[in-house]
């Protein structure tokens, strides 16, 4: 073994994307790390600020399975229903567009965002609570949101 990290607390489903001699690895709860590959150093860390009830609407939503790349952009959804991207070099917050309203149409997403065609394609599962509307297949611009 070369080296090894803690992750943060909470269910680990993350998938490390590797570029650049970084890992850029999604943890529970909307946090990104990137991670120096070759010594586990910590380069950065991103913990999105999530409204304090958005677990009454969409429940304890920690896993985050995957993330994207894209230019310079790290792209992520959030369990209150936004698509975001952090810059890859500071891990700054570059751009975040809603979704939904969690509040009035609750949804989990239990994959990450894939990139096609310069278009952050992410789903939202249909949660009872948030009724049909809360079914959605989304694209955005992958540069801008």
């Amino acid at each position: 073994m070369v080296w090894s990290r803690a992750l943060t607390e909470g269910s680990q489903e993350g998938t490390p994307l590797a570029y650049g001699g970084v890992l850029y690895m999604p943890n529970p709860g909307d946090v990104i790390q990137a991670i120096d590959a070759a010594t586990g150093d910590l380069v950065w860390e991103y913990r999105r600020d999530n409204p304090e009830d958005v677990t009454e609407y969409v429940g304890n939503l920690t896993t985050n399975r995957n993330i994207a790349i894209y230019g310079r952009h790290i792209i992520d959804t959030s369990v209150d229903n936004h698509v975001f991207a952090l810059d890859a070099e500071t891990g700054r917050l570059a751009w975040q567009t809603p979704i939904l309203d969690y509040t009035r149409n609750p949804a989990r997403h239990s994959s990450g965002p894939i990139i096609a065609g310069g278009k952050v394609v992410s789903g939202r599962s249909c949660m009872p609570r948030g009724g049909p509307d809360a079914c959605v297949i989304t694209a955005h611009d992958a540069t801008t949101g």
